[in-house]
C-alpha cells in the first residue's frame, strides 16, 4: 500500500531513483571486471598488473567523490544529473579509443568515479531529501534498479563483446548515456526547477531539520558529533567485509572444494535476498525509524559467515551469499535514510559523499587486508568467525546511539 500511495503521486522521481540505482551498476566492480581477460591481453598486463589499476583508481575515487557529492546540494537535480551522464560517457569513450594504460585507467576512474558512486549517490541523496518522513519507502523503491542492472547488464555486455569487440561495447554505452538516458532523466526531471527553487529558500528551512527536529548540520559539526562514529563502525562493517570475501572469492573457492561456476550461479540467491529486503525494510524504517533499526542489519550476514566457517558443504555457499544479500540490501536503504534522519538535508550531499568516501575505503582496506591475512595462514573460518566479533561490537555501539 505505502508503495502503491508513493508511485500514485510520485512516480517520476521513483522512476529516476530507479533509473539511476539500474545504470549506477554500470560502473561496479562485477561489470568491469567482465572487461579485464580483453585489456590485459591487449596491453599484455598481468593479473597484479590490472588489479593494481583497479586499486589506484578506487582509491582516488574517495578525494573527487568528497568534492563532487557535496554539489548536489547546490546545483538543479538535472544539471547535476546530466553532467554526471556526460562525464560517465566520456569515461566509455576514453577506455574504448585507448592506446596506453594510463588512459585506460583515466577512463577507469570516470567509470568508477561516475557509475558505481556519484550516480547511486544522487540516486539515494534526491529520494532521502525530497521524500521526508516517507524516505525510506521511496528509497525501497530502488530495489527495482539494484535488481534489473545485475540480471541485464553482464548479459548484454558479454554478448556484445563477443560479436562486437570490448571497445565497440563500450563506446555503444557511451553512446547510449547520451542519446537515450540523457533525453530520459530530463523528461522524467520534468518541474524539477521550482522543486530545487523551493528547497534553496531559507524559509524551507523546517523542511530540511532532522528528524529529532534539530536544524540540518553542515560537513564540519558532524564531523564533531559522537553520533556518528558510534554509527561508523557497524556502517562500514558490510563493505569493509564483504569486498574482502567477493575479491578473494576464487582463493575461498579453492580452500572450500567448491566449484567456481556453481558458486556464480548463487550470487542470483544474493540478488534476490538484497532486492526483496530493501522493499520490505523501507516502509518499515519511515515507522520506527533508520537508527533504530541499524542493528539489524548485520544479522543475516553473521549468520551467513558462522554457515561458512562451520562448513564446506557446497550448498552453504548459497545460504551465505543470500544471508550477505539480505543484509546488503537492509544496509543500502538504512544508510540512505540515516544521515537525512540524524543530520537533515540541507547539506546532505557532503554528508553523504563523505561517508561514501570513507566506504570507499573500507573496501580497499577489506580486500588487502584479507589477503595479508590469507598470506600469514589464516584460514576463511577464522576471518569469518572474527568478522562476526567484529560486527557485533559495532551493532553494541548503534544500539547505543538508537537509545540515545
Amino acid at each position: 500500500m505505502e508503495y502503491r500511495d508513493l508511485l500514485r503521486t510520485s512516480w517520476r522521481y521513483l522512476a529516476f531513483g530507479s533509473l539511476l540505482t539500474c545504470l549506477g551498476t554500470l560502473g561496479s566492480a562485477y561489470f568491469v571486471g567482465l572487461f579485464n581477460g580483453d585489456i590485459r591481453r591487449e596491453f599484455e598486463l598481468s593479473h597484479a598488473d590490472i588489479g593494481l589499476v583497479f586499486s589506484i583508481t578506487t582509491l582516488a575515487s574517495g578525494p573527487a567523490l568528497i568534492w563532487l557529492g557535496r554539489k548536489i546540494d547546490d546545483v538543479d537535480l538535472r544539471l547535476y544529473s546530466i553532467s554526471l551522464f556526460a562525464g560517465f560517457a566520456a569515461g566509455c569513450f576514453l577506455v574504448a579509443s585507448s592506446t596506453s594504460i594510463i588512459a585506460i585507467a583515466a577512463g577507469i576512474f570516470l567509470v568508477r568515479l561516475i557509475g558505481d558512486w556519484l550516480i547511486v549517490h544522487t540516486a539515494v541523496t534526491s529520494m532521502a531529501r525530497y521524500f521526508g518522513s516517507r524516505r525510506g519507502t521511496a528509497l525501497g523503491s530502488g530495489a527495482v534498479g539494484y535488481a534489473l542492472g545485475p540480471a541485464v547488464f553482464p548479459v548484454m555486455a558479454a554478448l556484445l563483446i563477443n560479436s562486437v569487440g570490448w571497445r565497440a561495447t563500450w563506446t555503444a554505452i557511451g553512446v547510449a548515456f547520451l542519446l537515450v538516458f540523457i533525453p530520459l532523466v530530463l523528461w522524467l526531471l520534468r518541474g524539477e526547477g521550482e522543486a530545487h527553487r523551493q528547497f534553496l529558500k531559507p524559509e524551507s528551512t523546517g523542511d530540511r531539520r532532522s528528524d529529532d527536529g534539530n536544524a540540518s548540520w553542515s560537513r564540519l559539526e558532524v564531523l564533531r558529533d559522537v553520533r556518528f562514529y558510534l554509527v561508523m563502525p557497524v556502517a562500514i562493517g558490510l563493505p569493509f567485509i564483504l569486498s574482502g570475501f567477493f575479491f578473494h572469492q576464487v582463493a575461498l573457492v579453492e580452500a572450500k572444494g567448491w566449484n567456481l561456476t556453481r558458486l556464480a550461479s548463487y550470487f542470483v540467491g544474493f540478488a534476490a535476498g538484497k532486492a526483496a529486503i530493501m522493499l520490505f525494510i523501507g516502509p518499515l524504517i519511515d515507522r520506527f525509524g533508520a537508527a533504530r533499526l541499524l542493528p539489524f542489519y548485520p544479522l543475516a550476514m553473521a549468520v551467513g559467515l558462522f554457515a561458512l566457517a562451520a562448513s564446506d558443504h557446497p550448498e552453504i555457499a548459497l545460504a551465505y551469499l543470500v544471508g550477505c544479500g539480505i543484509s546488503t540490501g537492509m544496509w543500502m536503504v538504512m544508510t540512505g535514510a540515516l544521515w537525512a534522519e540524524l543530520y537533515g538535508v540541507a547539506h546532505l550531499g557532503a554528508i553523504r559523499s563523505m561517508a561514501q568516501a570513507i566506504f570507499i575505503l573500507s573496501t580497499a582496506l577489506g580486500t588487502a587486508g584479507m589477503g595479508w591475512l590469507l598470506d600469514l595462514g589464516f584460514t576463511f573460518e577464522t576471518i569469518a568467525l572474527a568478522s562476526i566479533v567484529y560486527l557485533a561490537v559495532g551493532v553494541a555501539l548503534s544500539v547505543f546511539l538508537a537509545r540515545r
